[in-house]
């Protein structure tokens, strides 16, 4: 360290060089500048959304939460989860001592490897209440498919080394978590809790749009293949009536205790407020963003129904007077609260 102090000293400490009309202007750096990161790339597709009263076509109507109808009901646990999040605040022990019990296997939603300290604060909060957790090692740009496979065997090697396993996803993580219990029903008594933060279980709007609106679809076929290399079948994977005939198929009704955070923010001062404004217009549904609130109320599960927080608040570490919520202090609650159960 003392000698990176010492050079960077020596790099600011050298004289300007003079000016002088006899000299050659100074040549313009002919370095490459920087490619921009996968999630910048996605802003500025999102941000090339037509407005909603431009686009034609019935898009994904009437899709949002057609699974309530047809799977186990959901249970409100939004009073318990406030109390918890309040005396978390508080400094307040809520965790169970069975807690220490249970490996923690965190899965990462999409894109989520481009995203500077995603989901690090959740996973340091659990360390520092003395639990061990895994990042499974899902490709964010993946598809389905591919990443239930890198779950099913993080599983297996839990299983192997014969520790019960608490299932902590955000987004699609939380959706390759619940796909993962559903292909492998053997799995499930290895399993003492889930927690799904936010995941698209019945489908996203956005992912919809962007695949089968033809104005959206020109940005994802431009953008995503050449930019996330496989990124679009992932955004595929989301689409409602992939979602309808997976589930069908594959039905996850909480066998296995399971918390769902399912939130929506309709606000100028969330970073994701261009999309919420976009889903409500177009669809009239309340979002985090990304994902209709009620898609992310997974059947059968425990559900906390927050009306404050977007896509990002539960893993990123927000700017003051933007976020609403601390991913640490969110992740907590949710734990304990899974564990109730």
């Amino acid at each position: 360290m003392w000698g990176r102090a010492r050079y960077a000293a020596g790099v600011m400490s050298q004289p300007e060089r003079p000016t002088d009309p006899s000299l050659p202007p100074r040549e313009p750096s002919s370095a490459p500048r920087p490619t921009p990161g996968a999630i910048a790339r996605l802003v500025r597709a999102i941000r090339g959304l037509p407005p909603a009263e431009r686009l034609r076509g019935p898009g994904c109507t009437g899709m949002a939460g057609w699974f309530r109808a047809e799977m186990a009901p959901t249970r409100e646990a939004t009073p318990r989860f406030q109390e918890l999040y309040t005396r978390v605040r508080r400094g307040e022990p809520v965790l169970p001592s069975e807690a220490r019990s249970h490996l923690y296997l965190v899965v990462k939603g999409l894109l989520g490897d481009e995203m500077f300290s995603y989901m690090e604060d959740n996973q340091r909060r659990l360390e520092r209440r003395g639990l061990e957790t895994l990042e499974v090692q899902v490709d964010t740009e993946g598809t389905l498919a591919d990443n239930v496979e890198v779950v099913h065997r993080a599983l297996e090697d839990a299983i192997f080394f014969k520790r019960s396993v608490v299932l902590m996803g955000h987004s699609k993580g939380g959706v390759e978590s619940l796909a993962a219990l559903a292909l492998y029903p053997e799995l499930r008594r290895h399993v003492r809790a889930v927690v799904a933060m936010q995941a698209p279980y019945g489908g996203s709007p956005i992912a919809h749009d962007l695949t089968d609106t033809p104005d959206l679809r020109r940005v994802l076929s431009i953008a995503f293949p050449l930019l996330f290399y496989g990124v679009s079948h992932a955004v595929e994977d989301l689409r409602y009536p992939v979602r309808m005939e997976f589930v069908r198929r594959h039905p996850y009704a909480g066998e296995v205790p399971t918390v769902s955070l399912a939130t929506s923010r309709y606000s100028r001062r969330s970073l994701l407020w261009p999309t919420a404004r976009y889903i409500f217009e177009r669809y009239g549904l309340l979002s985090d963003g990304l994902v209709a609130q009620v898609d992310a109320e997974i059947p059968g599960s425990r559900v906390v129904r927050l009306s404050d927080m977007d896509h990002a608040e539960p893993t990123l570490t927000g700017l003051p007077g933007f976020a609403n919520h601390y991913p640490g202090d969110v992740t907590e609650a949710l734990v304990a609260l899974a564990l109730e159960s």
